[in-house]
């Protein structure tokens, strides 16, 4: 039987110890994503490539019935906290827990039930409006639960070409002013903060989301994995020559020494701005020891990451 909460290495970027995906795949078809990369897609993803992702979408049969079974000794109290994570259960990373299909299936809103009713602290993650259908959920349960979006810039015509069936970034602002008025937590993901944008996108999305008081703000700048970079440079060449061409000259340097200007920066600007260094640390070698020095102190130490 499927298991529904699973082990997360998401401990490493604050976002919690435990994850629950509800589908492989998801519709939005972002091309910037990077999870049809990662092993916990492409092992469950019935051999699809990653230039597919968007095209397939396959819901986990049996996973309401697999949580309602494992919360019966899952409880709050047992669920692993570590010192970065709290124990808080992610919904969800390697899909987007509201992709299109959730309206008909319904498998996101009967397991953030089930996990509020157990008691548990859930961390919603999404691009989808859909969202809104269950603030009734939220609300109820407002002292358990965040409720986070991507906006990594507030351009919806540009989002239109890299995140083609995701909600607008302009309607998925409005989702989380709506929520705040409503008295669910709300967190803002500006991921992936892109190459070719500069400190005045990151202080127009921060001046539209700190009125919100999120409990957090997280920046993680472009990853180049798997096939991303070059479906981006494809889906950008016609209507945005000018930030294809930046994307064919994203270098590990470049990135490198991006992710720590833009981190920097956003630092300094709100004591809610929270990094989102690459774990692995590979801007290790392309960066001066002050530098690497300030990206450290967001990850966990070296010695905790090998425990």
């Amino acid at each position: 039987m499927t298991t529904a909460i699973n082990p997360s290495q998401l401990w490493k970027k604050r976002l919690g110890d435990w994850v629950l995906n509800p589908y492989v795949g998801c519709e939005h078809g972002c091309f910037h994503c990077y999870c049809p990369a990662m092993p916990g897609v492409k092992f469950m993803n019935h051999g699809h490539s990653q230039r597919e992702w968007g095209k397939y979408l396959y819901p986990k049969s049996g996973l309401v019935d697999a949580l309602r079974d494992q919360l019966r000794n899952f409880t709050p109290d047992r669920a692993k906290r570590t010192e970065w994570g709290d124990g808080w259960i992610l919904m969800s990373f390697l899909t987007d827990c509201y992709t299109p299909s959730e309206a008909k299936h319904k498998l996101t809103r009967q397991c953030l039930q089930l996990l509020l009713d157990a008691g548990h602290k859930v961390r919603v993650q999404t691009r989808s409006v859909l969202v809104e259908r269950d603030f009734d959920l939220l609300a109820a349960h407002a002292d358990r639960v965040l409720l986070g979006t991507s906006l990594p810039h507030l351009d919806d015509k540009l989002a239109r070409a890299l995140e083609p069936r995701a909600a607008a970034p302009s309607r998925r602002l409005r989702m989380l002013e709506k929520a705040a008025a409503a008295g669910i937590p709300v967190y803002v993901a500006v991921a992936p903060f892109l190459p070719f944008h500069d400190r005045d996108v990151l202080e127009g999305v921060l001046s539209k989301v700190l009125p919100l008081r999120p409990r957090e703000i997280f920046c993680e700048v472009l990853n180049p994995k798997g096939d991303n970079l070059a479906m981006m440079e494809e889906a950008l060449t016609s209507a945005f020559p000018e930030q294809a061409a930046r994307l064919a000259a994203y270098s590990p340097e470049h990135w490198s020494k991006f992710t720590w200007s833009v981190l920097k920066h956003g630092l300094a600007r709100s004591r809610r701005f929270i990094p989102w260094p690459d774990t692995q640390r590979q801007w290790r070698t392309h960066l001066p020891e002050a530098s690497v020095s300030f990206l450290d102190r967001f990850l966990p130490p070296r010695e905790l990451l090998a425990a």
